[in-house]
């Protein structure tokens, strides 16, 4: 089969021929036919600190996904040949404190789709039954192979009530800018967006932002709520400045949930003033809530079918993906789109 692979420890990804897996006892084998290059894969293209030390190559890229069913194992009871699925990239040890008592998402062990292990960026994935989620008929390929990046934005907004609430959102990348569409559709008062590309607050406008800022500047969030601040900050940008000052701009008793991860691991707050102060409840996001998340995204997208299509910048033949990722680079694409299809 086709691959896009990390074949070395260096810059770059490349197409190249691999072994068509095979589906064990409890595994299903998915025939691809559309995928999302996410960020992280544009890490791996890169090969920076953080995929220099956690990527072992050679391995296949990728795990944004949707596909049809080819292959089941002989204990796979829930699904068969012939269904649309997407899948859940993070495969949780299943014995640990944390699988055991549904918080699989934050498992120590986790295994990662295109990152630990063999990922979709291919012909044909395998995973197991576990992970697979049947994909609802009124939800397009397009929308469907990006339920990932879709639930982290689902899982930040939805770590606390947001519906009536003024809500700030730093950071309008494709999760950021999708939790815009979500807050949006989900009730929320007022939507200030904060990002210092003008293409992305163009866009941050069009997901549904009421105002658009390019830093988060506490003097103009107070004058632009009616509570002194915003009452949720959702934190997408993992920018230092990003995140102490969006602290600074979220009301005494808001919420706060915490997407983004910073590049150089540290961040230095003021916690007495900012947050114990001011009595703020903090949420750490990682990853989708399995599967809670994913019955969200589904309800959303149900309903909503355009939800995330302003997104979606470009759509590629797979061989083409190196064009994708040099748009990314180049900040003229948000959310790129290859597809798997024979007639791509």
């Amino acid at each position: 089969m086709q691959a896009i692979i990390k074949p070395r420890a260096a810059v770059g990804l490349e197409l190249a021929d691999k072994p068509k897996p095979k589906a064990g006892p409890g595994d299903v084998l998915v025939k691809v036919s559309k995928t999302g290059i996410c960020g992280t894969d544009r890490h791996i293209y890169e090969w920076d600190a953080w995929s220099s030390g956690r990527i072992k190559p050679p391995l296949i890229a990728g795990h944004e996904f949707v596909g049809i069913v080819e292959e089941v194992g002989v204990a796979v009871k829930s699904v068969k040949p012939g269904d649309r699925v997407s899948g859940e990239g993070h495969i949780g040890c299943g014995s640990c404190f944390c699988c055991r008592t549904g918080q699989s998402h934050i498992c120590a062990k986790v295994d990662i789709l295109g990152v630990d292990i063999s990922g979709c960026f291919a012909e044909y994935v395998v995973l197991p039954e576990t992970n697979i989620w049947k994909v609802d008929p009124a939800i397009c390929d397009d929308q469907a192979c990006l339920f990932d990046p879709f639930g982290n934005a689902m899982h930040t907004v939805m770590a606390q009530p947001i519906s009536g609430r003024q809500l700030l959102i730093t950071g309008c990348g494709t999760i950021g800018l999708m939790a815009i569409g979500i807050a949006r559709v989900g009730g929320a008062d007022r939507i200030i967006a904060v990002d210092p590309a003008p293409v992305k607050r163009e866009l941050a406008k069009t997901m549904g932002a009421d105002e658009v800022l390019e830093k988060a500047d506490e003097a103009t969030v107070k004058k632009l709520t009616d509570r002194d601040g915003a009452d949720v900050l959702l934190e997408m940008s993992g920018h230092p400045h990003a995140i102490v000052g969006g602290l600074r701009c979220v009301r005494n008793g808001g919420d706060v949930s915490l997407l983004g991860i910073p590049a150089d691991g540290e961040v230095p707050i003021p916690l007495a003033e900012q947050i114990i102060f001011k009595g703020l409840t903090i949420h750490g996001i990682n990853g989708r809530r399995m599967f809670d998340t994913w019955y969200h995204c589904e309800s959303f997208l149900r309903r909503h079918p355009d939800l995330i299509e302003p997104v979606i910048s470009m759509r590629l033949p797979y061989h083409q993906f190196e064009k994708g990722i040099k748009a990314m680079q180049e900040g003229t694409a948000c959310k790129v789109v290859l597809n798997w299809n024979d007639e791509a």
